[in-house]
């Protein structure tokens, strides 16, 4: 049987140590969320084991986002081993998904008329894409970015901070640059693509 967002968010805190694991509950707890979303009470977080902490965020977040939070989660506590991996267990899960809606992916996969997807959604992929570094790799490889602008970017802490820095270097992209960024978002945070375009 396939494995679903719970059991591969179980598996991933069940195989941090029991440090990591405070480190990762107490890091949930601060974590800024969009709105529409409320963070998870510390009381509900101090006690859980990690059974209880997969099934708040499972319940709090949704699964594709609670999958996010999670991987924003790690990279912020530097926990990248466990990110790297349930990243790409999440990637075979939700492309073996089928779409929510009839014939949506081949309307999904490039960016609609109108505002540029990269603009469109500028604030949701600032909070919540975690995995940047690849896309930055993609970027630097084209010569979208010059080796400057990634070592500036790469220097930032947490995945939001990056995603800001590279927002400012993108106001100055045209439509080729933009259309290759969201190539390489699509290819390394499918999932989230596919929400926010679906939404």
């Amino acid at each position: 049987m396939a494995k679903t967002a719970r059991d591969l968010l179980l598996e991933t805190l069940e195989n941090l140590g029991e440090k990591q694991f405070k480190r990762f509950k107490g890091k949930l707890n601060d974590w800024e969320v969009p709105d529409g979303y409320r963070r998870i009470p510390r009381n509900q977080l101090e006690k859980a084991d990690e059974d209880d902490v997969a099934d708040l965020i499972i319940r709090s977040y949704t699964e594709s986002y609670g999958i996010e939070v999670a991987l924003g989660v790690l990279a912020a506590i530097g926990e990248m081993d466990p990110h790297e991996k349930l990243h790409k267990s999440w990637q075979k899960v939700a492309a073996s998904t089928p779409p929510v809606k009839p014939g949506a992916d081949s309307q999904r996969v490039t960016p609609t008329d109108g505002q540029h997807f990269v603009h469109r959604h500028q604030v949701a992929l600032i909070k919540r894409v975690s995995h940047i570094d690849p896309v930055l790799d993609g970027l630097l490889g084209d010569g979208t970015l010059t080796q400057e602008e990634y070592d500036t970017v790469r220097s930032k802490g947490t995945p939001q901070e990056r995603m800001r820095q590279l927002y400012a270097y993108i106001k100055a992209w045209g439509e080729i640059e933009k259309d290759k960024f969201y190539q390489y978002l699509l290819e390394e945070n499918g999932p989230l693509v596919r929400d926010l375009e679906n939404n």
